[in-house]
């Protein structure tokens, strides 16, 4: 049975739930067809075609707070004509990205448009990074809402395999957070990517530590009210640091990208020096976590790829790349 759409009187489109709905032609999705409940298309964005690609709004508890509690869903091509279930990909967005990121600039409806897999792109932040933690000063808990809230009641709704065929992947802030997750909640990813991720902010310990944090005005790095001062609140550093865990990623597929913020690669963007500057920063931190991973004797795979900055163009070379090798490792045997 097709996905079925009714242009509502706003003009948006939306995902029909009940088997048929006066002045609609057309099958509509029938109840209970693996669908969140309020999931509706998207009128005005061209990266996010019905009927694969969705929206919904996560309902929040008392007492969890972000900017945004939209995800996006891509769907399996013949996700509304079987009653398959299918493994799962959650996409994390870099800062200062938003719900849309994967969609608009990393291409994501079509890397997996020929894909049997469930894309899942919520938001950590918009324009005001998350960190894909919970808020030292309390402002916000991006953590419960992700692991807590948004994947128990997205996985209840979708067709989903769980536990053993989810992987998380993201690029700068995003792959902080598939790694930071990755080892804060063991067991509940089976793969993880960070391209050009900032998954070792400890590399030179509060060295390192202290120019993540002075980095903020530029770069959106944490900052006090997220993790507190790198001095006085290193622990709490440390605790979110995928680099102090990485005993929690025994078993899963791991893999790490990074430039090293040279110009010459393939997308040269010479009119932002800022883009290049931040790169081998974010080289050392890889290296730095992959040598962690060494000495611990977990297995990786890396791609240092030479010049390169940091942006869109080089994560989603990335995501070609490593995009295979998640899928093998969720995909049931």
């Amino acid at each position: 049975m097709p996905f079925s759409q009714c242009r509502a009187a706003s003009g948006a489109l939306v995902i029909l739930f009940s088997v048929t709905m006066a002045g609609c032609g057309g099958d509509a999705m029938p109840m209970g067809a693996g669908l969140p409940p309020g999931a509706r298309a998207i009128s005005d964005d061209p990266a996010c075609t019905p009927p694969r690609c969705l929206e919904v709004a996560v309902p929040l508890p008392e007492g969890v707070t972000v900017t945004d509690n939209r995800v996006r869903l891509l769907l399996p091509a013949d996700y509304g004509s079987t009653d398959k279930r299918y493994p799962l990909l959650y996409l994390l967005h870099d800062a200062p990205g938003d719900v849309s990121s994967w969609t608009r600039l990393g291409d994501a409806q079509a890397f997996t448009e020929n894909l049997d897999v469930i894309v899942i792109m919520p938001d950590g932040g918009g324009g005001n990074p998350g960190w894909y933690s919970d808020w030292r000063d309390g402002s916000f808990q991006w953590e419960t809402y992700h692991i807590d809230v948004m994947i128990p009641w997205l996985e209840r709704h979708l067709r989903g395999l769980g536990d053993g065929h989810r992987a998380i992947a993201g690029p700068s802030m995003g792959g902080h957070g598939a790694m930071s997750y990755s080892a804060r909640h063991p067991g509940l990813f089976r793969a993880a990517a960070g391209f050009s991720g900032a998954v070792d902010f400890l590399h030179l310990g509060r060295v390192s530590a202290l120019y993540g944090f002075l980095a903020n005005p530029i770069a959106g790095t944490p900052n006090g009210p997220i993790w507190g001062d790198p001095v006085l609140n290193y622990d709490i550093w440390e605790d979110h640091n995928p680099g102090r865990h990485v005993d929690a990623l025994h078993g899963m597929t791991l893999l790490l990208t990074s430039g090293n913020g040279l110009p010459g690669g393939p997308h040269e963007q010479l009119g932002s020096p800022q883009l290049y500057a931040i790169e081998p920063l974010l080289l050392l931190m890889n290296q730095s976590f992959a040598s962690t991973l060494d000495a611990a004797g977990i297995d990786h795979a890396t791609w240092f790829y030479g010049p390169g900055f940091h942006d869109w163009p080089y994560y989603r070379d990335a995501f070609a790349w490593a995009l295979p090798q998640l899928m093998a490792a969720i995909t049931p045997q």
